[in-house]
């Protein structure tokens, strides 16, 4: 019996160790794997810079032993000893974040591993960021499935013992399929002017946004917005009361006089004589509501021009009582308004909101209508893309930021955007406007933003909003124009959200944003 119960065991034993299923199993339960990160699908500018996907971070794989921790207390810093201090009297080996490889000993290994985003990247708001399911975001969410299907992954198997302990300096299995996820997205965005965008802003702006576009083809090269956030730590801004999530440059807001452009464009178009004069006496009878001009001032005889650089309320009521309200609204639909900016094939801005014409023909609500008061809004994107057709000549090309869809070289293997373009009003219509935004530079209301640098053509905005806040009228600020004046290149809007005054809060940023520019002319 004896003889034969060994029989059967020795038998068992080797049915065992030959057994495929059994080998396996045995493999798997020695091995222990640490994923040092997933990657996806990258999302570049125009140049091939990595505005996501592109950075790196040091982690740290750690074998657990008591001379490991003595080793790491002179080499990390109280604060991070201390966070894994009860990792260390543990068994299996663990990753930590660490700033660099100066605690590099033995029993730690430290490896280079890609991340997602750095701490200082550009274009935050637009790039948008992601979450355990995904994009949740800007350019991430809109493009997730493209960007998931990109995934790869670095990491490394350990060895270790039955009882679960690591086996220091047992040979380590690298995996790295990091380089599936070069594929990606392509911006029009430029690094270098987003820079520039983001800078010029933070220095003068709380709460706002800054457009600038290409005039020549539409392409948005720089979109900001502020506050801005840390991407590695939403959980810091998510009770934030100025809302540093929110991408300002596609949202919504009060547009106030950088509408007046579009009621000057439908009525030149109507055929209204830009010369003829009219009698600013600083307010204007609508029923029973006075409505008053810009900071309640008498502007005297003033034609489109003069009505334009200093932005004068009671001509443009006058102007609107002069042409059909229809042809305002046509005239704002021409330019993007009350639509969705199509940014790219997935992408889309606010539609912001055009009264209808039912509305406007209520005299009170066609004279607020006629200086960018009342019920309308508009977007940043959508104020680049009228200044944008103004400089072009009156050809209306609607701004994008998306190039397309790249393969691992950055080679666009998709069909690039092709924006919508059409002709919003005559060569002639445009030139004249252009011309009064000019004067509004060297004399009027924009003189804030101008500079001996470069020429520039702009428009500024006061928007009252009909929020109060601690005791004041909450206003929003724009700036908006082109340079150089002669020869167009860049658009650029700017909107400072509770400001002042268009000039005074938001004309710094255009001015300090057209004088760098005008290096790369």
């Amino acid at each position: 019996m004896i003889i034969l119960l060994c029989a059967v065991l020795i038998g068992r034993i080797v049915i065992i160790e030959t057994h495929d299923g059994y080998v396996s199993a045995a493999r798997n339960h020695s091995e222990y794997k640490l994923t040092l990160a997933t990657t996806r699908g990258r999302i570049y500018d125009r140049n091939g810079v990595a505005l996501a996907g592109g950075s790196f971070s040091c982690k740290a794989l750690i074998i657990p032993s008591a001379d490991t921790s003595a080793r790491l207390l002179s080499r990390l810093s109280p604060e991070k000893y201390r966070s894994i201090q009860s990792s260390l009297k543990g068994t299996l080996p663990f990753l930590t974040d660490v700033p660099d490889g100066s605690c590099e000993c033995e029993g730690v290994t430290v490896y280079r591993a890609p991340r997602r985003y750095s701490d200082n990247a550009l274009a935050v708001h637009l790039v948008g960021w992601c979450g355990q399911n995904g994009g949740e975001s800007g350019i991430e969410r809109a493009y997730d499935q493209w960007l998931s299907e990109a995934r790869g992954e670095l990491s490394v198997t350990c060895r270790i013992s039955a009882s679960g302990r690591s086996l220091d300096g047992a040979d380590r299995l690298i995996t790295d399929t990091t380089s599936d996820s070069n594929r990606g997205v392509m911006l029009t965005i430029d690094s270098h002017i987003q820079n520039i965008a983001e800078q010029s802003a933070a220095r003068h702006l709380k709460c706002g946004a800054v457009v600038i576009t290409d005039i020549e083809t539409g392409e948005i090269l720089a979109m900001a917005s502020l506050p801005s956030y840390n991407r590695n730590d939403i959980a810091s801004v998510l009770s934030d009361e100025n809302s540093p999530l929110v991408n300002r440059a596609v949202a919504s807001y009060n547009a106030g006089s950088v509408f007046k452009p579009v009621v000057a464009a439908a009525a030149l178009e109507s055929g209204i004589n830009p010369y003829e004069l009219y009698l600013c006496e600083g307010s204007v009878q609508i029923g029973d509501v006075t409505m008053g001009c810009i900071r309640h001032t008498a502007h005297g005889e003033v034609d489109l021009c003069q009505a334009v650089s200093h932005s004068c309320n009671t001509y443009f009521i006058h102007l609107s009582q002069q042409i059909s309200s229809d042809a305002i609204l046509s005239m704002a639909e021409k330019l993007g308004f009350g639509q969705a900016t199509r940014l790219g094939t997935h992408y889309s801005s606010s539609s912001g909101h055009l009264p209808d014409a039912r509305m406007l023909n209520r005299p009170a609500e066609l004279a607020n209508f006629s200086f960018g008061q009342g019920t309308l809004t508009v977007t940043p994107v959508q104020v680049a893309g009228m200044v944008t057709a103004i400089a072009r000549g009156g050809e209306y090309i609607e701004p994008y930021v998306v190039k397309g869809l790249t393969d691992d070289r950055m080679n666009l293997i998709s069909l690039p955007f092709q924006p919508e373009s059409h002709r919003a009003m005559s060569a002639s219509t445009a030139e004249i406007i252009g011309q009064s935004m000019r004067t509004a530079v060297t004399e009027g209301t924009a003189k804030a933003g101008g500079t001996d640098r470069i020429t520039s053509a702009a428009k500024t905005g006061t928007a009252e909003t009909g929020i109060i806040k601690n005791g004041r009228k909450v206003n929003q600020a724009w700036y908006a124009g082109y340079f150089p004046y002669e020869n167009p290149k860049y658009a650029c809007v700017v909107l400072a959200e509770d400001g002042t005054s268009g000039g005074g809060s938001a004309g710094p940023v255009f001015r300090e944003i057209a004088e760098q520019l005008s290096l790369l002319l």
